[in-house]
């Protein structure tokens, strides 16, 4: 079967290049924000927002301006681009599927799009529209044979480096069938598996993040000694319509952040590609659960009437989790099971799996999060917390899996994750899985069983 597949590689451009880059990049974030600043007025105004069309037939009188003319100076189709995706932005915020749309900033990683007609593929080499001269590409690995690339995208990190990600159709061929299932507990400090594999997070995270904070902390004290130059207040916000003078120094303060900031989302990056990539070729069937990571890493700050308590015990565990990447090793496993061919199943957050015993199915109600080790008070099994927890997730896998025999048939490539309540429900308290039957926890007082 055929899947649409990025293949990214890093490009050194001339200074023309990269000047051009340079206009590209700004004239893009430009018109996201025009166009972001035009919904918002058009929502509040009449309840509603513009359509791509209507949005981008304003664009084409944007660029006839004398203010704004240098737009014109860029690939009509990078500008288009911005429009679409803030479209997509606001039909996903829409569908309850992102936050709200914000406008874009010049700091931080810069991006624009070209389609198929904004750039030549030939021989090898990519040259992007307004552009002489191809790419300096280093192909770190080729691209598939008779690929024909149906959109690039060019990056501008924090740090100044540029990368093209290229848009290509792979027929992408499913493993061979495994035998092997697995469940999947995640938590601040490592990946547990039901096998009894742990993957810990990469060390250098945290030495990392200890660099980044001290570069951060030399950026606010540039921005202070500028907003001293204005006679304002280093902690006085910048009043509307001032803009901040920016020093090199301080330039050079936020090259090296951003640093740090890439380098700590590359080793993120590649530790969850190893380890998605090796659990999914292992296994036929994962399963894992769906946590909230937004409400799990919530401020604890609360209130100036009422505030929180432990706040920066709290932020360390933000960090902690962040650091793991739920989310990213979430979608990881799920599109790489859909290349090749094996099954995610998704067990619904509420299921404790921590509190139920995987020798006789007693549920410990009473466990806290310091409890890392605890007996069974029912058969006196004792029991790893984290590991006993994958053990279970994969039992609710299995009975997943059986009750959704029709959707998940032999290695089908159109399986797609479910996610469904294991419990007869998650606020009936008194419903105790006590046994197990065909590998599925039972309750026995459940209602439904109930004649």
């Amino acid at each position: 079967m055929k899947f649409q597949r990025a293949y990214r590689y890093r490009f050194y451009p001339n200074e023309v290049q990269a000047q051009q880059l340079a206009r590209t990049l700004g004239c893009a974030r430009y018109v996201y924000n025009w166009g972001l600043e035009e919904q918002i007025k058009n929502r509040r105004d009449h309840g509603r927002i513009l359509p791509y069309k209507d949005l981008a037939a304003q664009l084409k009188i944007l660029k006839r301006q004398p203010e704004t003319v240098w737009l014109c100076e860029v690939s009509s189709v990078v500008l288009q681009q911005s429009l679409r995706h803030l479209d997509t932005a606001y039909k996903r915020y829409f569908q309850k599927l992102s936050e709200k749309p914000t406008f874009k900033s010049r700091k931080g990683d810069q991006s624009c799009a070209y389609m198929a007609n904004a750039f030549v593929y030939r021989d090898g080499q990519i040259t992007l529209a307004k552009h002489r001269e191809p790419l300096d590409i280093r192909w770190s690995r080729p691209l598939p044979d008779k690929a024909v690339p149906s959109s690039v995208t060019v990056t501008r990190t924090a740090s100044g480096k540029h990368y093209i990600s290229i848009l290509v159709e792979e027929s992408i061929e499913p493993l061979p069938a495994s035998q092997q299932q697995l469940g999947i507990d995640l938590n601040a400090k490592e990946l547990v598996l039901s096998n009894g594999i742990r993957y810990q997070t990469p060390k250098n995270l945290q030495r990392l993040e200890i660099r980044r904070r001290r570069y951060q902390r030399a950026c606010r004290r540039k921005i202070a000694a500028a907003k001293k130059s204005l006679g304002l207040s280093p902690r006085a916000p910048l009043p509307k319509g001032s803009r901040l003078p920016v020093s090199n120094n301080l330039r050079k303060a936020w090259r090296k952040a951003g640093r740090v900031a890439e380098r700590q989302a590359n080793v993120r990056r590649d530790w969850a590609h190893k380890i998605t990539t090796a659990i999914v070729r292992e296994n036929q069937m994962v399963a894992m659960e769906n946590l909230n990571v937004q409400g799990m890493t919530a401020s604890a700050r609360g209130t100036q009437e009422k505030p929180g308590k432990r706040v920066r015990q709290k932020a360390g565990l933000n960090r902690a989790v962040l650091n793991v990447g739920f989310g990213e090793l979430r979608r990881q496993i799920e599109y790489k099971a859909l290349w090749y061919g094996r099954q995610a199943v998704v067990i619904d957050r509420w299921y404790p799996s921590s509190q139920l015993c995987g020798a006789c199915g007693f549920k410990h109600e009473k466990l806290t999060l310091k409890d890392r080790h605890w007996t069974c008070p029912n058969c006196q099994q004792r029991h790893d917390r984290d590991l006993n927890a994958a053990r279970n997730i994969l039992v609710a896998g299995q009975s997943m899996l059986q009750d959704e025999q029709n959707l998940y048939r032999g290695a089908s490539r159109e399986s797609k994750p479910v996610e469904r309540v294991l419990v007869a429900d998650r606020h009936q308290p008194d419903c105790t899985p006590t046994r197990r039957e065909a590998g599925k926890i039972v309750c026995e007082n459940d209602p439904a069983r109930q004649p």
